[in-house]
């Protein structure tokens, strides 16, 4: 698979690139780091969730909504957001009714960078 076919999954490849100076090498290496820590933080957010920790889910969320927007998974990075909103809003069954959504896109983008990999 070549960075490109990432258009294929729903990734903003061009908007990406322009993040990255329009460097492939630096590309490349963003999104190596984003699926590395991606594997950590998805059993993250499971856990945070389930501890109902939604004030530190709410911070999670936000570094994940910069990280998903630099890699070009604009899918993701919108239900961060909303997430990181919502979680300053208090609006907790919010976040509880997009969390399986949340979780579903961040493994399908990690498993996406794997085939790149």
């Amino acid at each position: 698979m070549q960075i490109g076919d990432l258009v294929n999954y729903g990734f903003d490849v061009q908007e990406a690139m322009e993040l990255c100076i329009n460097d492939e090498d630096i590309y490349k290496e963003v999104l190596e780091t984003a699926m590395e820590e991606g594997r950590e933080k998805v059993v993250l957010f499971e856990e945070l969730f389930e501890k109902g920790d939604f004030d530190r889910y709410t911070i999670e969320a936000h570094g994940l909504k910069n990280a998903a927007k630099q890699i070009g998974a604009t899918e993701l990075s919108e239900l961060a957001k909303a997430s990181e909103f919502d979680g300053k809003a208090g609006r907790i069954d919010d976040i509880k009714a997009r969390h399986p959504k949340l979780l579903e896109k961040y493994k399908e983008v990690i498993s996406c960078i794997e085939k790149l990999f």
